[in-house]
């Protein structure tokens, strides 16, 4: 009897630990093709899915202005992240985890995720980077399984087009043309004065 009692304390601490809700950091159900997907959505660079393992940052939380890192992948922990196909991102270590804030009655979090390709080890040193919308998406408790991310949007790394290096070519053209006849104007100017 003295063991039950004393067995209890750390039942209580188990049930305690499972009181949040669990998700999976994986978007592989996912098949809204479209970048403009505002659930069920896939990884981008410009307008062309991802093509490859990538490295991702995964936030949650309760409260979409405050949300907690989860998970990070980046370098060789990011190996395998594209094994289901363009688009998709699946945690090579397979496990789900707990929603900072949540409760076993939560059915529901919100999330954000940074993305980036190369060989850069954090989001803001990366060269080609993407950052989705704070989502909402459900969360579930033990002994539910946890969800993927199916309220996911299309996420998109923005690659400049041709046409915005042309632009800032002319301007560049631009600048040098009036810097050249502001100068000659001058040098005109104070020869007609001697």
């Amino acid at each position: 009897m003295k063991a039950f009692f004393l067995s209890l304390p750390v039942i209580g601490i188990a049930a305690g630990a499972c009181a949040q809700g669990f998700i999976f950091l994986d978007n592989i159900n996912n098949t809204n093709t479209s970048p403009t997907a505002t659930s069920g959505g896939l990884f981008f660079i410009g307008a062309q899915l991802i093509n490859g393992d990538f490295n991702a940052n995964f936030y949650g939380g309760t409260d979409s202005a405050n949300l907690v890192l989860i998970a990070s992948f980046a370098g060789a922990s990011a190996v395998g992240t594209g094994a289901f196909g363009p688009g998709t991102f699946l945690d090579p270590t397979g496990r789900s985890y707990p929603v900072p804030g949540t409760t076993a009655t939560s059915t529901s979090a919100f999330f954000l995720i940074q993305f980036w390709t190369g060989t850069a080890t954090s989001f803001y040193n990366a060269t080609y980077r993407g950052e989705s919308h704070v989502f909402s998406n459900p969360i579930a408790a033990p002994p539910n399984p946890p969800p993927d991310l199916t309220g996911m949007p299309a996420s998109i790394i923005p690659i400049p087009e041709p046409s915005t290096f042309v632009l800032i070519a002319f301007g560049a053209v631009g600048l040098c043309v009036f810097r050249f006849l502001s100068r000659n104007k001058s040098v005109q100017s104070v020869g007609t004065a001697l």
